[in-house]
């Protein structure tokens, strides 16, 4: 089988650019799975046009604008969406084109295109008119809330399938309701591998003069102000929890694994506030899991997101905020996590601190949470199998 997957992020590991991780952890299940997968994705400034790690991938990187080197509107840490200037927003158009005719190129050797959200599925619509090449589609999220309601309805009714990976949550059902599909129900995919056999390095470096008996935190994720104001993430609230902390005279250390436009302003209240030795503000990470594992805490999860995902395979404990994208899911505060009320610095204090002094039950915490939501996730090792049988179906098959 060939798997053509269409998206706008994609990681290039060597140069530390992590964009699109979850995409490349179905990639890594499909290949694993004896499957030949392309990546298609737009080339930014330092990445190779071309890339053949092996096990059956290939990533090629195309060019949406000329002249090539005038190309702003794709850069790493930032979604395409958020362009910041106006000729990235010139760009747009000529991105989208460009998506689309790349897709056209490939569409004959695919056997299946797996659209990375809605707007990628519609750019890939014409070649499944000329070709037949069946389309199955991933919404991400941000696609249904950037794109006009009847447009997101006229691509799900066109596609031969859609995914339904995240788990019983009010925004998945909501979403199942509003755009009428075939929907295939598949665990999420998590890329699970430790990539180092110790500490890394840094994390080692900020632990030496630590106490024994030191609280780690890990917050991963976009260093964005719109997942602040979503998802009430406490981004910054954080560093001023962190004061408090710090003058109780608590064993904790803080550390920030991510990119995004606020991440000058987050390094500039830690300065501020004086909290170099307790708070480190990193930048991405690929090998998440490698911090994971010496994290007693795990910070920026939202329901079953990426984050979220990665932090419930390796079994740690997560807070998350007591908000709308929490709600009505499986997580219980108290029982498979530690919830805080949305943008209340009090609470976040007071929880944090129990959490230092309760780690036994934190760490309970933990392990409840990756039992718990087993059915819904899975690593690529283990769930690849699950997906290439599905879509090994739906191509038997005339109709979903």
């Amino acid at each position: 089988m060939n798997i053509l997957v269409p998206t706008f992020s994609y990681p290039y590991e060597s140069a530390q650019h992590f964009d699109g991780k979850f995409v490349k952890a179905e990639v890594e299940a499909y290949a694993g799975q004896g499957v030949s997968v392309r990546v298609v994705t737009p080339h930014y400034r330092g990445a190779p046009e071309a890339e053949f790690p092996g096990s059956g991938i290939e990533i090629h990187r195309f060019h949406y604008f000329f002249p090539f080197s005038l190309e702003v509107l794709k850069k790493p840490g930032r979604p395409v969406y958020q362009a910041d200037s106006w000729l990235a927003c010139l760009q747009i158009p000529c991105l989208l084109l460009a998506m689309a005719v790349t897709i056209w190129r490939h569409a004959r050797w695919a056997d299946l295109i797996h659209a990375q959200w809605t707007v990628t599925a519609l750019l890939a619509l014409p070649a499944r008119w000329l070709y037949g090449t069946r389309i199955i589609l991933t919404a991400r999220g941000s696609d249904i809330r950037l794109l006009p309601e009847f447009l997101n309805r006229f691509i799900h009714a066109r596609v031969d399938a859609a995914i339904d990976c995240f788990g019983p949550q009010p925004w998945n059902e909501n979403y199942k309701k509003r755009f009428s599909a075939c929907y295939l129900t598949l665990p999420l995919l998590v890329s699970a591998g430790v990539k180092g056999d110790g500490m890394p390095a840094d994390l080692e470096d900020m632990l030496a003069d630590a106490p024994d008996d030191v609280f780690v935190m890990v917050y991963v994720g976009r260093f964005d102000s719109l997942k602040m104001k979503d998802n009430h993430l406490p981004l910054l609230l954080l560093v001023e929890a962190a004061k408090r902390w710090e003058g109780e005279k608590l064993p904790f250390r803080l550390i920030y694994l991510g990119s995004g436009h606020l991440r000058p302003d987050l390094q500039k209240m830690v300065d501020r506030l004086g909290l170099g030795k307790t708070v480190y503000v990193l930048g991405p990470r690929m090998n998440v899991m490698d911090y994971l594992r010496y994290a007693d805490l795990g910070i920026g999860g939202i329901a079953f997101n990426a984050v979220s995902q990665e932090m419930t395979i390796s079994s740690t404990a997560q807070l998350l905020v007591d908000c709308p994208d929490n709600q009505g899911t499986p997580w219980r505060s108290g029982d498979n996590c530690l919830m805080i009320k949305p943008d209340d610095l009090d609470d976040l204090v007071a929880v944090g601190r129990w959490a230092m002094i309760n780690r036994p039950a934190v760490r309970k915490l933990g392990e409840q949470a990756r039992c718990d939501m087993a059915p819904y996730l899975a690593t690529s090792e283990e769930g690849g199998g699950k997906y290439v049988d599905a879509f090994k179906e739906l191509l038997s098959m005339n109709d979903c």
